[in-house]
């Protein structure tokens, strides 16, 4: 870290800074305002995705301790779709409808709470409760059911079960959501694919799973629903939000409950960002929201990051939709100031480990993410900013200030939309803290990098040992190497030979820098860094 003494003249500050700007392609100099504050940042790494609730228990926690940033665990097509989703008995039996079986789902609510994070569970529609079927390219029915008094009962049944397990108070503090990308054709739709039909279809099945809470619950259940949204569906999912309000629920007559929307935003590729952007995407829903009265509800990102690279035996699709680069490490720095700037509330991720979520050793993701949920208490600070930036590049900053712990946290990053991307990025930020003047602060300072990523490591060894692309069923480009790699001759190699030194330095946290300096008479606080490709800055300052 450069950090200048203070008290000099502005003018040599001024030369040291120009010095240190020309070094690099790129450079971006920021003042933060520590005097003016905004918004709390909240916790925007809160969630995770599961694919199968059913299936899913905790596994070997490696380093990669997601219970410092996790509060919800997302449950996908929680209560059906196929037999293995399914919560009966019999889940082939279609005359029988009633032989409930819940066990693999409060099984799966109790290791969340364990965790110490709160089930979110995506309600769906149980594949016999539609006498005929047809399956989807996610491998579930995608029929509405052939009677919603059926499914009423059935949801109403879960949710009896669960305050009988966990009680009400408990249970009233959990999320809900009702199916997963609700418009997405592959998810949902009526047997003849109306566009009309299926909105319909959706809208009646949001009413009968909100009866079914509430007749529980009470009427303040949080609830929602998660659209795809970046991309066209089979009908406009805003006209759920004109029916929540402006409709009454088709089996209570009364007020239809929504707390909050969520969508899906995938960028395509590392080299191929999605033409609609995240921030986009958000505000067209909440254009709509706000003008049917709508002003109070929640945003987040239900599933997203990257859907490929290139390509394995099979596919470009990313395990888990995250690259092992640290690509990877800028790109989540990216999302994060997207979040701040827009008012949405989380973005909840498959995975920051090796073998998904709550198993395997972290990644270099994860260590981003360990540092933005230090923001989670802290207000806003005004940042400006002048760049002079290469074509493609992108370097920002974000500023937060914790009043409770009286602590700073600024974070810059140096990205760009290419995996090749080699140039570093010339960052200074000048903090603005009249109260700290003439006294001591201590700065932390951490810089995420290649240094600390194991899969470049693993990107030599690949190369030195002749494992080929289509080791990887999908695309190489993903860190999860553990469930990524399928061949079977990588994978002995992989688990024999080479892991092991993997889990050191993925388990190595980067390093960080500290030191105390006396702030002068101005109150102003000077830090600098050359931040290589992809690169993240993290600074913690606090008075001695």
């Amino acid at each position: 870290m450069n950090l200048w003494k203070f008290g000099v003249c502005a003018l040599a500050i001024m030369a040291v800074s120009s010095a240190a700007m020309a070094a690099s392609p790129s450079t971006a100099a920021f003042h933060v305002d520590a005097t003016k504050r905004g918004k709390i940042i909240g916790n925007k790494v809160s969630t995770v995705n599961l694919w199968q609730a059913q299936t899913w228990t905790p596994q070997k926690d490696e380093g990669a301790d997601l219970t410092k940033f996790v509060e919800h665990i997302q449950f996908m097509m929680a209560s059906g779709g196929n037999p293995s989703r399914d919560l009966f008995a019999d889940p082939n039996d279609g005359a029988v409808l009633d032989d409930y079986q819940f066990d693999s789902l409060v099984r799966a609510c109790r290791d969340v709470l364990k965790l110490g994070a709160k089930p979110f569970i995506k309600l769906s529609v149980p594949a016999k409760f539609s006498k005929e079927s047809d399956v989807g390219v996610f491998g579930t029915d995608c029929l509405p059911p052939d009677d919603y008094d059926v499914y009423y009962r059935y949801i109403r049944a879960l949710t009896e079960t669960l305050i009988k397990e966990f009680g009400l108070d408990e249970v009233k503090t959990w999320g809900w959501g009702v199916l997963v990308e609700f418009e997405n054709c592959d998810w949902f739709h009526t047997k003849d694919k109306s566009p009309e039909k299926s909105r319909d279809a959706f809208l009646r099945l949001y009413d009968e799973s909100a009866a079914a809470l509430t007749d529980v619950l009470g009427d303040e259940i949080f609830i929602g629903a998660h659209a795809m949204a970046c991309t066209e569906g089979l009908w406009d999912e805003r006209d759920l939000l004109d029916h929540c309000a402006k409709d009454k629920n088709a089996r209570t007559g009364k007020p239809i409950p929504i707390k909050y929307f969520a969508v899906s935003f995938y960028d395509d590729a590392p080299d191929r960002p999605h033409p609609l952007s995240l921030a986009g995407t958000v505000a067209r829903i909440r254009e709509r929201a706000e003008s049917v009265g709508l002003t109070d509800l929640r945003y987040g990102v239900d599933e997203g990051r990257i859907l490929g690279a290139s390509k394995g035996q099979a596919a470009t699709d990313l395990v888990h939709r995250i690259v092992g680069q640290t690509y990877q490490a800028g790109y989540d720095a990216r999302i994060f100031k997207i979040l701040i700037d827009n008012d949405i509330d989380y973005f909840s991720a498959w995975s920051y480990s090796s073998s998904g979520p709550f198993a395997g050793y972290p990644m270099l993701a994860y260590r981003v993410a360990e540092k933005q949920v230090l923001y989670k208490n802290a207000k806003l600070l005004e940042t400006t900013a002048e760049k002079r930036l290469a074509e493609g590049v992108e370097c920002d900053a974000v500023a937060g200030f914790d009043e409770e712990t009286e602590t700073l946290y600024a974070t810059a990053y140096n990205f760009k939309f290419d995996l090749n991307y080699s140039e570093s990025a010339d960052v200074t930020l000048t903090v603005d803290a009249p109260f700290w003047k003439n006294r001591d602060v201590e700065i932390k300072e951490t810089v995420i990098s290649d240094g600390d990523n194991f899969f470049c490591q693993w990107l030599k060894d690949k190369e030195r040992l002749g494992i080929k692309d289509d080791a990887f069923r999908w695309s190489p480009d993903s860190g999860c190497l553990d469930s990524g790699l399928t061949d079977p001759e990588a994978r002995d190699v992989y688990f024999k030979s080479l892991r092991e030194g993997y889990v050191k330095i993925a388990n190595t946290p980067p390093k960080e820098t500290v030191t105390s300096v006396k702030v002068g008479e101005d109150g102003a606080i000077n830090l600098a860094e050359t931040l290589p490709r992809h690169a993240v800055v993290f600074y913690e300052i606090k008075a001695k």
